[in-house]
């Protein structure tokens, strides 16, 4: 029986931040959701998507080059792609007189801040439904020191995706490492049903008196009291009864007065 991979869970921003997805799949779909939801800039490499991500690239939501991943790609810039011609979808209008194309000054920005990073992805996804292609991207993307997730292949690529619960600023994920995606569904559907929508107010508002116990509590010894006790207030069992009133910033400060210095 092969060893677990050790993997490393991070919470990763990836915000304006440029990750490519080879594949335009059921699969690939999946994965650019996962993306956008991220705020990522998204750019896909695929002859043909679903129908879903060629609506989301007519609205401008992802840049698309429709055609198949070629060597290379990984280190081409955007802005390239552009002035070569190449047909990238991304919210554009496209002139028949002059065969040319125009997008709207936003995407045109977003490409443009890209061009001069010398890595420009910070993910990679390789998720075709041809395994010589996968193999190629996951080469390459190993060669230029970038992330990369192989759809068919995990083992060929250095990060998988787990499954994730979200509730507001509460994100949990599940991973079986490698043992498939239904059987993390299956447990993060459980985890889900324990971790339901009243966290969603709890974490909301323990993240509100967190930092503004930090912004008035200066002495690091005083402010880790006062946090230790804010984590053991019963705020969740008050939202579950349906007791809880928000906290205006006169009753925090005021709770904060009967804690310092215990």
């Amino acid at each position: 029986m092969n060893r677990a991979v050790p993997y490393l869970p991070i919470m990763l921003d990836c915000r304006a931040r440029p990750v490519l997805v080879v594949g335009g799949g059921t699969v690939a779909e999946r994965k650019i959701m996962h993306m956008l939801e991220a705020e990522a800039i998204v750019v896909v490499i695929s002859p043909e998507v679903t129908a879903a991500v060629k609506e989301l690239a007519d609205k401008g939501e992802l840049h698309w080059l429709q055609r198949m991943y070629e060597a290379g790609d990984l280190s081409a810039s955007l802005s390239a792609m552009y002035s070569n011609g190449i047909d990238i979808h991304s919210n554009t209008d496209t002139h028949s007189n002059t065969g040319t194309t125009s997008t709207t000054s936003e995407n045109v920005q977003s490409v443009a801040d890209l061009s001069n990073q010398p890595q420009r992805y910070l993910l990679v996804y390789a998720a075709t439904s041809r395994p010589d292609v996968n193999q190629l991207v996951a080469k390459e993307a190993q060669q230029y020191g970038i992330p990369v997730n192989v759809a068919d292949r995990h083992e060929l690529g250095t990060f998988i995706n787990p499954a994730v619960i979200r509730r507001g600023r509460l994100v949990a994920s599940v991973s079986t490492s490698g043992a498939g995606p239904i059987i993390s569904r299956r447990v993060a559907r459980e985890l889900g049903n324990y971790f339901d929508e009243d966290y969603e107010l709890y974490i909301e508002f323990m993240y509100y008196l967190r930092h503004h116990i930090k912004r008035v509590v200066h002495d690091p010894q005083e402010r880790r009291h006062v946090l230790e006790q804010a984590a053991a207030l019963d705020v969740l069992a008050q939202i579950r009864h349906k007791q809880f009133v928000w906290w205006d910033e006169h009753q925090i400060e005021q709770w904060i007065i009967q804690y310092r210095g215990r």
